[in-house]
């Protein structure tokens, strides 16, 4: 079986951690599998460039057809962090895209995707969350993601500043990713944040059906 996992959340929910963790379980098992990181220069997916505002528009497809192409030469299982929400849905929420838009995307994504498996890390409490988060990573990385807010045209549009508009902008966020999984044609597994064990991880692989059962 060849298959996609994408560990999803929000930033701190453990989506990097989650994907390395199942990775090696899969190589341990005997799975040929790749994994991606969100950030990682070589990506395959990796858009050429940055996506202004006024292109905005083209990016559901740019990323549709870079999706088919990715997901037509796989020979292998890959693990993805980041992939199917935070480096796509999260952009065209950032830039004011309508929502059917973004429901369109998804739903011809999943198209594109049927052996994709999505794991979304939900928090309970964005505001708690993003307390504990934002002390173990630092004033860089805090200001970094505030200024990042704060700029993106959702941020302009809604007056989103600090704390306050930080946690209201992953919030939302963290909403609709919710509401377009919901509806999802593909398999969904939903789990609280930080919360996963390998023992986890070992029931996923043999629910997808890449190791057997033990």
């Amino acid at each position: 079986m060849v298959a996609n996992i994408h560990f999803e959340g929000l930033p701190g929910s453990g989506k990097s951690i989650a994907s390395e963790r199942f990775s090696k379980l899969l190589r341990v098992s005997g799975v040929d599998v790749d994994l991606w990181r969100e950030t990682a220069p070589d990506h395959p997916l990796r858009r050429q460039g940055k996506l202004s505002v006024c292109g905005r528009h083209e990016f559901s497809r740019n990323y549709l057809n870079a999706w088919q192409m990715f997901s037509e030469s796989l020979d292998t299982t890959v693990v993805l962090d980041g992939y199917a929400l935070q480096s796509t849905v999260r952009f065209m929420y950032a830039n004011c895209i309508a929502l059917s838009d973004i429901e369109a995307y998804f739903s011809r994504w999943q198209e594109l995707a049927p052996e994709a498996i999505l794991v979304f890390f939900s928090v309970e409490n964005t505001r708690e969350h993003f307390d504990l988060v934002c002390t173990e990573r630092g004033s860089d990385w805090t200001a970094s993601l505030y200024s990042y807010v704060e700029k993106t045209p959702i941020g302009v549009a809604n007056g989103f500043k600090g704390n306050e508009g930080f946690v209201s902008f992953w919030s939302n966020y963290q909403q609709l990713c919710l509401g377009l999984l919901k509806g999802a044609s593909v398999p969904v597994h939903v789990a609280a944040a930080r919360s996963w064990t390998d023992s986890d991880f070992s029931v996923l692989a043999s629910r997808v059906g890449l190791v057997s059962e033990r």
